[in-house]
């Protein structure tokens, strides 16, 4: 049937004739303010006569004249009749309750008839619309309130009140599909629903971070013993892969996964969520259809992404019982996604039987899971590791940029370069690019000039903790360019873990009792996250109690106290003066490593590598082991200054600028008088 016949027909307006003078029928007469000219002419489908509209010259309306028509449509008439029939056989609804179906139905298609329907009802002083529809049916009370549960059950009805039975709830496909085809199966009618999820593209193994035994053993078992009321709650950050993870779990279980949108496709029609009033109503009509009529079918499992919208609308579109009883009452095994857990109320969250969180990956996890997404475009296993390094970065941003790239038909450098910038886009649209200054060492890191006081095993057992994920807390003293902030930034590195540096300007507020608030969120964070803390500078977060005066200074260490003493990750605390920390500080620390200035023989080791010589001159070995007070960070900065005088020979200044850097770092006696 072509679109602008099933557009002629869609109000089905001789049945909507034939139903307005039964309705009609219980009023003891009519008048134009129940039936005007104007609602006749829109259930006729055509303008209504003067002649015929009036009876004699009275004020009431010859409604069984004007409400009499030909049916000019009369296969589309026979199709809908043969639908409503065969949706009562579904229900499993006695014969008598055939017409009571094609009212609901029929108050679907044509919105004139409904606004008939309101207005009997409002004015019948001894039977309302319930009374009227049972005696047209011809059905008891008992078995009316049966099909109505029926109809409210398979979605037909919002709920078993038929006044509040708004027109164009249901889904605009299945409204066509009773116009058009004649429906021989429960697969022809949900077939417009139907929206079966693209196929699975990882396995669960690449889902590290998430308790997929539990996941996949809870779904197989509820499957396996057709449990009622499965449904499971995924909530986490965008783009964490939890849609994903529900078409890999629904490939494990052996299971078709369909998407239930706020949309349907129909033939070569399709709806899209903004020619809804109710999108979120009509989603709901999808999933109480789908969750009915799919019950025969054993290998399916219904997915709600992005159902916080669905619950935001509760009490509104429609009633949060109507809601909570999909969620405990659903045949299908259903796993409904959110990003914004908090728009959820405790009520609806605890009816599900499941709520798992969906955390961030670590940089190794998006690194694995990613890895197909670069597959032809010959991209590095160094980009590909400093992308999933990216602050704030999801396997669902990767996928996107590696399209891009796919599509431009970049290899190698150039593939790399459109990676990066889709990836900054994105994350800047989104206002989660750390564009912020981070740490970085001129030279690498070599554990070989840290040189502490304590033991050198001390460093193997803090390696060994955070490899382990042991909660160790190191403090790490000594004078600036030992190497304190670059041992932790490289133990992180080294061990593929998050590095959260704290700066006193991370913390310090001017209101009273936010910093507290501040670092309680940040070891928070860090606890979620899996992240490592390194609290740089801590001396000037947690000095000694006995040189503070105020209550505020005492609160804020109180509180690091206690979050240092809880956390559950590694910690690194790094100052150039222990001495100024609380005692309590102190004791809370599991490692305090000392570091000291390099030897006379590490000196002359960098010295040689940052000048590239092999041999030093004799008067040069003199002076190097002159400088009793060098650090890492001195030949650091001597790197630093290489790259400013790139015509000069870095030998002509070396020895000078360290000597001056060790000259600073002597203590002076200050100027006095000799007392006699």
């Amino acid at each position: 049937m072509s679109y602008k016949v099933l557009n002629k027909s869609s109000e089905l307006n001789y049945l909507a004739c034939e139903w307005g003078k039964r309705l009609l029928n219980y009023l003891p007469s009519i008048d134009t303010d129940i039936l005007s000219k104007s609602l006749a002419s829109n259930l006729r489908g055509s303008k209504v006569s003067a002649q015929s509209f009036f009876i004699g010259r009275s004020k009431n309306v010859n409604y069984k004249a004007c409400l009499t028509i030909t049916d000019t449509q009369p296969q589309v008439t026979k199709t809908f009749l043969a639908n409503c029939r065969y949706i009562r056989t579904v229900m499993d609804l006695p014969k008598q309750t055939e017409l009571l179906i094609q009212f609901a139905l029929l108050s679907q298609v044509n919105k004139w008839i409904r606004a008939l329907s309101s207005e009997v009802h409002m004015q019948t002083s001894h039977l309302s619309l319930h009374e009227i529809l049972k005696d047209i049916s011809g059905i008891s009370d008992e078995l009316f309130s049966h099909a109505t549960a029926q109809l409210n059950h398979y979605g037909f009805l919002p709920d078993t009140d038929f006044l509040s039975f708004e027109y164009g709830a249901m889904p605009k496909a299945l409204v066509r599909m009773l116009l058009s085809e004649t429906i021989t199966s429960r697969e022809t009618l949900i077939a417009p629903l139907l929206h079966p999820s693209p196929d699975a593209s990882f396995t669960l193994d690449d889902f590290p971070h998430v308790n997929t035994a539990l996941l996949s053993q809870y779904l197989t078992a509820a499957s396996k013993s057709r449990q009622s009321g499965a449904s499971i709650l995924l909530y986490g950050a965008s783009g964490t892969g939890k849609t994903e993870l529900s078409r890999t779990l629904a490939k494990y279980c052996d299971r078709t996964l369909y998407e239930i949108r706020s949309t349907a496709l129909a033939s070569n029609f399709s709806e899209d969520e903004f020619n809804s009033r109710f999108p979120n109503k009509e989603r709901l009509r999808y999933l109480a259809l789908l969750q009915s009529l799919l019950t025969c079918k054993a290998d399916a499992m219904l997915l709600v992404d992005e159902c916080e919208s669905l619950f935001d609308c509760a009490d509104s579109q429609y009633s949060k019982e109507h809601l909570q009883r999909f969620i405990e009452q659903n045949e299908i095994p259903c796993i409904w996604i959110t990003n914004h857990i908090q728009y959820l109320e405790p009520s609806f969250i605890r009816r599900f039987k499941l709520v798992l969180d969906v955390p961030t990956l670590r940089p190794e996890e998006i690194e694995q899971i990613t890895r197909p997404y670069y597959h032809g475009l010959s991209v590095s296993s160094s980009a590909r590791k400093m992308i999933s390094q990216t602050e704030n970065i999801t396997p669902a941003i990767v996928a996107n940029a590696t399209h891009v790239a796919h599509a431009v038909n970049a290899k190698r450098a150039r593939a790399e370069a459109v990676i990066g910038q889709v990836v900054e886009a994105s994350l800047r649209a989104t206002e989660q690019w750390q564009n912020k200054l981070e740490y970085k060492s001129e030279l690498p890191f070599d554990t070989s000039y840290l040189n502490i006081k304590q033991s050198k095993e001390y460093l193997n057992e803090i390696a060994f903790a955070l490899k382990h994920n042991q909660p160790a807390r190191t403090l790490i003293s000594g004078p600036p360019g030992t190497g304190k902030t670059a041992f932790a930034h490289y133990l992180t590195e080294l061990h593929g873990r998050k590095l959260l540096r704290v700066k006193c300007s991370d913390i310090l507020s001017k209101w009273v009792g936010e910093s507290e608030q501040k670092v309680a969120e940040l070891f928070q964070r860090a606890h979620d996250e899996e992240q490592v803390i390194l609290l740089d500078e801590v001396d000037s977060l947690l000095s000694s109690r006995e040189a503070l005066t105020a209550h505020h200074e005492h609160q804020l260490v109180n509180e690091f106290l206690t979050q240092i003493e809880c956390f559950t990750q590694p910690l690194f605390a790094a100052t150039n003066f222990s001495d100024k920390l609380d005692k309590a500080v102190l004791r809370r620390f599991d490692f305090k490593l000392e570091c000291q200035y390099l030897t006379s023989t590490q000196v002359m080791e960098l010295y040689k590598k940052l000048t590239k010589v092999r041999t030093l001159k004799e008067a040069e070995t003199q002076r190097l082991s002159s400088l009793s007070n060098l650090t890492p960070g001195d030949f650091a900065l001597l790197a630093r200054r290489k790259k400013f005088q790139p015509k000069i020979q870095i030998r002509d200044f070396a020895i000078n600028l360290l000597a001056d850097e060790n000259l600073r770092k002597q203590k002076h006696t200050s100027m006095g008088f000799i007392r006699p």
